[in-house]
């Protein structure tokens, strides 16, 4: 009885100790294949490091570029995006030049523009670049570069009927006015007459000067004080600008104003003024 039991527990010891090398060998295996698969595989940077490697061998030597991906390049790398004259002016200028808001002359009026480029491609350039009338300096956005802003100017005075053939600046000396003694007193006549104008007229021809002189000519900043001057007085000054002589500091301000102004603006903007 107890040879029997011998037996069969020497058995069950046989099976289970067979089934444990078996466990064994089967771990050992897998271990093995694991090592094998992890010394092959090829890391994930070391793999897209050679797909753009290849990609770099394939890729065309030139593209086709719209004006769209120059902008996203030019973003991409952290420059300013490059905007085209008529960019500026319909993001800019368009709104005053468009409507003629305060009194800015509008695209499209050839003479008024025509005028504007008879003081010179430069003038009219530094007049957008500095500010003029009730225009700010850069028509208001201070990103704009000087090239931009000559751009945009060309822009407008070619879209009102100017030709301007070279928009690089230019290099003209400002001719001295010539005095003819004798034509003086002539002169003088005609001042006294111009001077009897109409205040009402005058005081709504008055609005464009309001953003630099005050609405009673009170004066503001560098711009003088235009109350208590005499019909005559005003005349003189504004004949003279427009007349294109240096009368102060100012005149490069005032000049491009002036010289859009008849003789009858001239007299019932005195006769306004010489109210206030």
């Amino acid at each position: 009885m107890a040879s029997q039991e011998d037996k069969d527990f020497m058995t069950r010891f046989v099976v289970v100790l067979s089934v444990l090398v078996l466990l064994a060998a089967v771990f050992f295996l897998a271990a093995r294949l694991l090592s094998v698969a992890q010394r092959t595989a090829v890391p994930d940077d070391l793999a897209t490091a050679a797909q753009a490697r290849v990609e770099e061998r394939i890729r065309p030597i030139g593209r086709v570029a719209t004006a769209e991906d120059v902008e996203e390049d030019a973003a991409e790398n952290g420059e300013p995006a490059r905007r085209s004259a008529s960019d500026i002016y319909r993001a800019v200028c368009a709104a005053c030049h468009d409507t003629g808001a305060a009194d800015a002359p509008l695209k499209g009026d050839e003479g008024v523009w025509a005028d504007r480029l008879g003081q010179g491609l430069d003038t009219v350039v530094q007049h957008a670049i500095d500010g003029i009338g009730a225009m700010p300096a850069r028509g208001g956005d201070a990103s704009l570069s000087d090239e931009e802003v000559r751009a945009s100017v060309v822009y407008l005075l070619e879209e009102s009927g100017q030709t301007v053939e070279n928009g690089a600046p230019e290099a003209v000396a400002e001719a001295e006015p010539e005095v003819d003694a004798e034509a003086e007193p002539a002169a003088e006549a005609e001042a006294a007459e111009v001077v009897a104008g109409d205040p009402a007229a005058g005081q709504a021809k008055f609005g464009t000067c309001i953003a630099c002189h005050g609405a009673k000519g009170e004066g503001m900043g560098i711009f003088p004080k235009l109350a208590g001057h005499t019909a005559e007085e005003i005349v003189d000054l504004l004949t003279r600008y427009r007349a294109g002589e240096t009368v102060g500091p100012n005149t490069p301000l005032m000049a491009p104003q002036a010289v859009t102004l008849s003789d009858e603006d001239i007299a019932n903007l005195a006769a306004y003024i010489e109210t206030l």
